[in-house]
Order: structure tokens, then sequence, then C-alpha cells
């Protein structure tokens, strides 16, 4: 579906991507991963044809269809519906046509394929896909433009969803998402009908989402099978065997260097010696590989000495005006305490965080704070708070005006913020860079007690594992907000739930609450609706046989769904292209669209057998 071969790409006259190579098939889902500046999104550029490549050969397969999340916020007078509704092309296009009076040739085909989509339901999917990403029923008439930007971008979200594309290319989904609608994109694209190219720094839902990694660095792509764990254990296996190469190159280079040193001078060796030299010049060399967390060696330390009790909350409550977010609330945090804030996006989790650090003052009952602890706060509203002027340097002065410059710019090395990101002014950064300058900035008070509310927005792969493994070994206490569900189980004790009002501890572990929300989550339907040309309904078989006829379809599922999977495993194999001249390419590619073809037949067959058992 999608050829990307000897790939050459300049970014400023320096190559992004020389010979790269990369190939997605029908029905795959492919995880692009690879650390900041590694070219992610300029490849989706390439893709979109935004850019032109430099050499080799990019293509779409003729006649296939590509859908992306625009990135420009909207701001548009529609409303939010119908909005979403635009993004199918196809079906705005036949609507066109079946509003025309004359009903001619073109019409008539035009019905019959509004049909085959499913135009008449394709309100109720728009409204689904709001629904999932968090919009309340009340909103789907509102204007584009009356919502916030975070908000606008989960409509473009939606609005690339509804387009029903041979290929969805998805940059970072999650970043204006809550946990509730991350769990439900989860579920949407593991049904997503057609190929999937998602670039994502959440690891977790990578491993949900994907059955492919295609690895950017050093200006190629490499291509594992499987999930993001598989992918590093791969990945570990592979640099482990290039290091023992490398290790038995250089003692075989230093045995032939050793060798012409010795007997270059001898008249009776200095044949064998001239050929040691050039065995020398023919070798290929193996760099050692390294496999590391983009050197990041992030320290967040508690002071050595902590008082037990650090925060009290009895009866707190909070409210704007007449909404109350929560009441009643009952915290005792003491030294060592983690503690995760879970519940769904608005119930109050950033305004709890707020009133510990004391940005807030509760409504009702008291918070009471011991004396003289050291907070580290970080909040994304913070980022916008750092001296655009500044460098991290001058921040880092500011902090510490008696410290040596050595010693800020090592501390500063660790966050990744090393060489000349240090005498950049705050303007030029990035959010990821920014948000490692505020967690640097924190990191050296030494804090009695952390309070995060989502850290790791903007944070590559390599930086959250390196801040994950910072806070378990934090040795204060921790109240965090996070939609990252490996950083929550990494470093948290305990649960609690912020929703309906109230804030306590929640019994249960990340999966008990991924059943809550489900449990919430009203069952999704569709409205009936009017078709245009109404058909006498067949007599009804009887129960048996149907649910005989259900029965034989689920087993021809599965057997196809097997293959599919084998055959997915060799298309993603690297040894599969070492004969590109041969036809087992091709037979793999042709028995994979039949077999996805016939299991989207059998899929229908199976759906109008359980609309007849109901």
């Amino acid at each position: 579906m999608l050829n990307i071969q000897n790939l050459t790409y300049l970014q400023g006259g320096i190559p992004l991507f020389q010979q790269a190579n990369l190939q997605a098939f029908a029905d795959q889902r492919i995880g692009l991963v690879g650390k900041n500046g590694s070219g992610k999104s300029t490849l989706f550029r390439l893709i979109r044809g935004e850019l032109k490549p430099d050499g080799g050969e990019l293509s779409l397969q003729s006649g296939k269809t590509l859908a992306f999340v625009e990135q420009e916020i909207a701001n548009s007078s529609l409303p939010a519906l119908e909005f979403v509704l635009d993004g199918d092309v196809e079906l705005r296009r036949l609507e066109k046509i079946l509003a025309r009076e004359q009903h001619d040739a073109a019409w008539f085909d035009a019905q019959h394929r509004y049909e085959a989509i499913d135009g008449y339901a394709a309100k109720a999917r728009a409204a689904q896909l709001l629904d999932g990403l968090g919009f309340a029923n009340d909103a789907l008439e509102r204007p584009v433009a009356s919502f916030s930007g975070g908000w606008r971008m989960r409509l473009n979200l939606a609005r690339a969803l509804m387009h029903r594309a041979d290929l969805l290319l998805l940059d970072e989904p999650t970043n204006h998402l809550d946990l509730e609608a991350i769990l439900w994109l989860e579920q949407y694209l593991a049904r997503y009908p057609g190929s999937l190219i998602l670039v994502s720094h959440d690891r977790e839902f990578l491993n949900a989402c994907v059955n492919r990694i295609a690895h950017l660095h050093d200006q190629v792509i490499d291509s594992y099978s499987g999930d993001y764990d598989d992918f590093e254990r791969a990945r570990a296996e592979k640099i482990a065997q290039q290091n023992q190469a490398f290790q038995q190159q250089q003692a075989k280079i230093a045995h032939l260097e050793d060798f012409v040193r010795r007997f270059h001078a001898k008249a009776t060796k200095a044949k064998q010696a001239q050929s040691r030299v050039k065995a020398l010049e023919r070798l290929t060399r193996i760099a050692p590989a390294h496999l590391s967390n983009g050197h990041f060696e992030l320290e967040i330390e508690a002071p050595e000495r902590s008082p037990d009790l650090l925060l009290r909350a009895e009866n707190m409550g909070f409210a704007y005006g007449d909404k109350v977010l929560f009441r009643d609330v009952n915290l005792i945090l003491r030294s060592g305490a983690r503690i995760a804030l879970l519940g769904p996006n608005g119930a109050g989790k950033s305004t709890l965080i707020k009133l510990l650090v004391g940005e807030l003052a509760p409504t009702s009952g008291r918070l009471e704070m011991t004396p003289d602890i050291r907070i580290g706060y970080f909040a994304q509203h913070q980022l916008e708070h750092l001296d655009a002027a500044a460098t991290p340097l001058a921040h880092m002065e500011r902090l510490a005006p008696k410290e040596t410059t050595l010693a800020l710019r090592t501390f500063l090395g660790r966050f990744g913020l090393a060489g000349d990101s240090e005498d950049r002014p705050v303007a030029s950064f990035s959010g990821g860079e920014k948000s490692r300058l505020a967690l640097a900035l924190l990191a050296w008070q030494k804090p009695h007690l952390l309070l995060l509310d989502e850290p790791t927005n903007h944070l590559d792969l390599d930086m959250r594992d390196a801040l994950s493994l910072a806070l378990e070994e934090y040795g204060g206490a921790m109240v965090l907000v996070s939609h990252d569900r490996s950083l929550i189980r990494a470093v948290a004790d305990e649960l609690w739930l912020v929703a309906d009002g109230e804030a306590k501890l929640f019994d249960g572990d990340l999966d008990d609450y991924k059943t809550w929300i489900e449990a919430r989550r009203p069952r999704e339907t569709a409205k009936p609706v009017e078709k245009p040309r109404q058909e006498t309904a067949a007599p009804k078989p009887k129960k048996k046989a149907l649910l005989s006829k259900q029965a034989k379809i689920e087993t021809e599922l599965a057997a196809a769904q097997a293959e599919l999977a084998e055959i997915d495993r060799r298309l993603a194999d690297p040894a599969t292209y070492a004969n590109p001249a041969g036809s087992e390419i091709q037979d793999l590619n042709g028995r994979h669209a039949a077999l996805a073809a016939r299991m989207a037949e059998l899929e229908e067959d199976w759906l109008e057998l359980e609309m007849a058992l109901e």
C-alpha cells in the first residue's frame, strides 16, 4: 500500500533520511518510534506530499486513500457534529449528488454507493466518535470556534477518524486526551478497518494498538515485528549481537595490526605483512552499538530529613460559583506517600493539585501544610511562565547564584540540556525541552513533596523512561496526575479517584479503573434511520439454523485471522525481502488482500445473522 525505498531527504543540507526503506501493507498497524528530531513528523509530511524527497521513491498505491489529523486548530462556525462529518469526503460528495432534484443515472449510482457505505448511519457514527473522545451530547451542536484549543484538536482527531481511509496517519493522538479518551481510542483503533501508522510516546498505547514497529535512527528505518515491548527486546538482542561482533572484529584488527608492526620490515615476511595491510583496508568496520535512555541520568533527590506529616485536609471542598467539584475530602499526606489521581476529564484532578500547592484556596473545610517544607510543582501552564528570553543556564543561575557554572551545566546535561541547549533562549525551545527545563528547576530544590500534573506531556519515550526511573528512586512524597499508565504503574502506591463530587481512595488497580470507566460509558447505539426504499422482510429462519451458520462463520474467521497473522509476520520479516526479484512478496500480498476481503464478507454475514437472532 505504501512503498518507501532508498528515501533520501535533506534538512538544511544535512541528511535526515539516507537510503531509508519502509513498506506498509493492508491491515498493518505500525508504530513509528525514534528520538525527538529523528524525523517522525517529517516522514509524515513526506507521505502526505507536503514535502518532496531528495532521492529514492515514496508512493501510495493507486486508488488508496489517506487520512491524517490536521495540526492547525480550526476556527470554524460549523457545529461540532457537522465539522466531524465533513471528514468523510465521499459521504459529503454523495450527499450533494443526492440533493439534486433530477434522478438520473448518476443519482441512482450515488444512492447505491450511499447505502453501501451506510450513509444513513453516518451521523450516529460521528456522534459515537465525539462521545468516545469526551464530548457531552449538548456539545454536538456548539460551533467549533467556541471550544478551547485542546478540544478543537479532539475535533480534528474525530474528523480524521470519520474519514474511511485505507491508511491513517496519527501523530501523537493522545497529547490532548485524558485517560478515559485514550482507553476508548485504543479500542477504536483495534477495530480500525484500514492500515495505521502511529507516532506515540505512550508505551502502553503502542502495545495496545500496533503489531509492528518502525524505528527511525541514524538516518534509516528498521522494522520489527510485534508491539513496542517486543521491539525493545529484539533491539536489545540485536545490539548485543552487534557489540559481540564489534569486539571480535577489534580483536582481529589488533592481531593484524600487530603482525604488520612486527614483520613489515622483514624481507621474509614483507609479502605476508602487505597482504594483511590490504585485509585491513578491505575490512568493513563494525561500529559499537549502544542501548541507552538517550544519555539522560535524571535524579530527583529528597531532603535527608523530612517531617512525617506533610499536609492534612479535613472536610475540604472546592467550588467554582455554584459548581461543586468536590466536597468533604479528607487526606493525610505523610513522608514517602505516592499517590496517583484518577478521574474523568473536568472532575477536578488538576484543581486538587492546585489546592495542595496553594494556587487555590478551599471554599470549604481546611487544608493545613507543615511549615518550611519544599514543594516541587510541575504543571503544563508553568511552562509558559518560564522566562522566554533567558537561557536554561540563566534560569539555573537565578536559582543557585553561588553555584559554579560547571556544576550547573553538568546538572542541566542530566536533563538533556547539554551543549548549545544551555545557551539558547527558552523562546526557541520545543515543548519537550521546556518540560525538561522545568523538571531540572524542580529537581534542584530537593523537594519534600512532588506535585506533578501531566509531567510526561511532550517527552519522548527515552525521557519518559528516565523520569520514571528517577521517580521510582525519589525518597519523598508524591501526588501525580498522568495519562501515562506505565508511569502510574511504576511509581504510585495508592490510587485516588476524583469523580462525582468526591476525592477518595480507589479500591483497585488500573485494570479495575478501566472496568469502572467502561461501566459508566453508555452502550453505543445508532438511531434507526428511514431508508428511501423498503424491502419486504423474508420469513425468519429458525434460531437453531441461524446459530449453526454463525458457528461455521466463526470457525472460518478464526482460521483466516490466524493465516493473516502469519502473513503479517512474514511481511514484517526483513528476510522476506532478501530476494526482491522473487515472487514470494507478490504472492503474500495477493493472499493478504484475498483474506482481508473474505474476512470482510464473513463479518458482514455474521452481523446479518446476529441481527436476525436479535
